[in-house]
């Protein structure tokens, strides 16, 4: 009994000699975690999946709720205040809305929000929202079923399309991830544009990234964010950053205005997203863009993640990563797995801004359905 207590107090003596934040060798501090609940996805993704048979996780291998709780409270403690849920398709995982519920219990927490590509999340809207959801992500990159069945592999158009009824309908914040590539979909970056002037969802524009299973990424497919301003500018109204949007000659009774009101003032709090916003300048609708390759936002990047393998990624293109499980389930304390993410955390690299300065770009840097998006 008197050695436990005295491991126990060293234990908590080491505990505190870890400091309660996530800082790297940039000065980048860490506040934002993305979970991979799976690598499993009912779509099939040409920018993202790998061509033909997939090989997936062992079953064995991946985290189950109590285990991604454990690391979820360990990384709040750090000073982790958002989780988002990914995958794969996160709802591939039975009964996620039990794993929500427990996360919006850790101290700390203090949003948590989904990314999902919305075949499966209509049923589960009302549900999620109960459990704590806040927010959702829903992928959608086209309006054309020919072509959405082209680009997924499935004729799932709307049911994607539901669930972002759905979600709207229980009181979720709702936000439309697009990814652009020349020749695919650029033709519709207007009706996208449209379609946020008039739903008031918020589309994200994000350019292609290396991170394709099937290796088809090209330096020539990334329509730019550049690109995409102007042709929405000829097209529609002119756009004007959403901070700016105050100094535009603005209808104040209008519906639409109050709304990119409040998206302003919580973007003001969350400096530090990937997505810089547009509104137009009638204030009617807003729209994001994730500049990825053309203008990459490493510098100010504060978020983690966690593979439903187990592995800590600092960084998108971070391989193979840091192995928790094994920490976890070799029965270490959670102050010695608070330490080592601390000191993986000093080892995140400067991000995909320095694979662009070495000329190091080529398709399938990562695997985007094994780490998260």
């Amino acid at each position: 009994m008197e050695m436990g207590r005295r491991q126990l107090k060293i234990d908590e003596n080491e505990d505190r000699e870890v400091k309660n934040v996530l800082v790297d060798n940039f000065g980048r501090i860490a506040k934002k975690l993305r979970i991979s609940v799976t690598d499993k996805c009912n779509m099939h993704c040409m920018y993202c999946m790998p061509k033909g048979k997939v090989r997936w996780f062992n079953e064995h291998d991946i985290l189950d709720y109590h285990e991604i709780a454990r690391l979820a409270t360990i990384l709040a403690d750090l000073g982790v205040e958002r989780i988002r849920l990914t995958g794969g398709e996160p709802l591939l995982r039975p009964n996620l809305e039990n794993l929500i519920d427990a996360l919006t219990k850790i101290e700390g927490i203090k949003s948590i929000s989904l990314t999902t590509n919305g075949i499966l999340f209509g049923e589960k809207a009302g549900a999620f929202k109960a459990a704590g959801l806040e927010g959702v992500n829903i992928s959608l990159d086209t309006f054309r079923p020919a072509r959405f069945k082209e680009i997924t592999g499935t004729n799932n158009l709307n049911a994607v399309i539901e669930a972002i009824n759905a979600a709207e309908r229980v009181g979720l914040n709702v936000k439309i991830n697009t990814v652009v590539i020349r020749g695919w979909n650029d033709d519709e970056i207007v009706d996208f544009a449209n379609y946020a002037r008039y739903t008031g969802h918020i589309v994200r524009f994000i350019e292609f990234m290396p991170l394709d299973g099937s290796g088809i990424w090209q330096s020539n497919l990334v329509y730019t964010k550049r690109e995409m301003i102007d042709l929405i500018s000829r097209n529609l109204v002119g756009l004007v950053p959403l901070t700016d949007l105050p100094n535009c000659d603005l209808d104040d009774t209008n519906e639409m205005n109050h709304k990119n009101n409040s998206i302003r003032s919580e973007n003001q709090n969350q400096k530090s997203d990937p997505a810089t916003l547009f509104s137009f300048c009638d204030g009617k609708g807003t729209i994001g863009f994730i500049p990825s390759m053309t203008e990459p936002f490493c510098s100010s990047c504060d978020r983690i993640r966690l593979t439903s393998d187990g592995r800590l990624l600092t960084c998108l293109f971070e391989n193979p990563g840091y192995d928790l499980r094994n920490m976890l389930r070799s029965g270490k304390p959670n102050c010695y797995i608070k330490k080592k993410i601390s000191e993986n955390m000093m080892k995140k690299p400067e991000g995909i801004i320095k694979i662009i300065k070495t000329d190091a770009l080529r398709p399938s840097l990562n695997l985007m359905h094994t780490i998260g998006g």
